[in-house]
């Protein structure tokens, strides 16, 4: 239950860190929220493993009622059966995979990856087009220049040719993943493979114990292979008409 917690403290870390120079971040009694206004990310509403019947009516009223449209992330065990009753108008959009491996040993390496921090509004341009090729969404050159400091927002290169986008992002010994992404004409090369191995071993060299990460089901295979273990199920609900 610890690396759980671990893991979801990180992302859900993550996520306050962007919507707080915007003010965006609010903690209720039966959830919290991170918004940024006229963004795509991280706009998530969310509450603790295993909500009450009562913190779901209250985040149900919130996603209905309100302008801000709001991500609910639902986090459950595998084992853990689903019988949450939502609203029609809250549909399931995706289901993610928390997992989690222990940092030990160094993973060999097959190529030179070369990782540059973002630093200045060139670099986030470039980070925040290659992020929307990836994944088909956006997080803004302006979330990436006002959070850039708190949050490691890294372009990966391959002889010198950008193929992608991480995060690494940590809370107290954890290392938590994010935003791996390779831009299309990239893929199928090995390269989401590779980058993962040589950010593993920036999590080893930061003395880093327990690498995270929310997985897609296109992806769970690949950190299966990785040595990475299931730890939870995240399920992200969406108002199906929003006002």
């Amino acid at each position: 239950m610890k690396k759980v917690v671990s893991n979801i403290n990180n992302l859900t870390s993550l996520w306050k860190t962007a919507a707080t120079p915007y003010q965006g971040y609010h903690k209720e009694t039966s959830f919290e929220s991170a918004y940024i206004e006229n963004a795509q990310w991280p706009n998530r509403i969310w509450t603790n493993l295993s909500p009450s019947e009562n913190q779901l009516k209250e985040i149900q009223q919130q996603m209905i009622n309100k302008d801000n449209h709001f991500t609910f992330s639902l986090f459950t065990l595998p084992n853990q059966e689903n019988s949450i009753k939502l609203d029609a108008k809250i549909q399931l959009k995706s289901t993610q995979y928390g997992m989690s491996l222990e940092l030990n040993e160094k993973f060999e390496t097959q190529r030179q990856i070369d990782f540059k921090r973002v630093e200045n509004t060139e670099e986030a341009d470039i980070w925040s087009n290659a992020f929307f090729k990836a994944f088909g969404y956006e997080i803004s050159t302006t979330t990436i220049l006002k959070t850039k400091k708190n949050i490691p927002y890294y372009l990966v290169y391959f002889e010198q040719e950008l193929i992608g986008t991480v995060i690494l992002y940590t809370t107290n010994t954890i290392a938590g993943l994010h935003s791996l992404g390779i831009i299309p004409e990239k893929r199928k090369q090995g390269f989401a493979t590779e980058i993962m191995r040589h950010t593993l071993n920036k999590a080893i060299d930061q003395n880093l114990s327990l690498a995270t990460l929310q997985a897609s089901e296109m992806a769970k295979e690949m950190y299966l292979k990785l040595g990475f273990s299931l730890d939870f199920l995240m399920k992200n609900y969406g108002v199906t008409n929003p006002s």
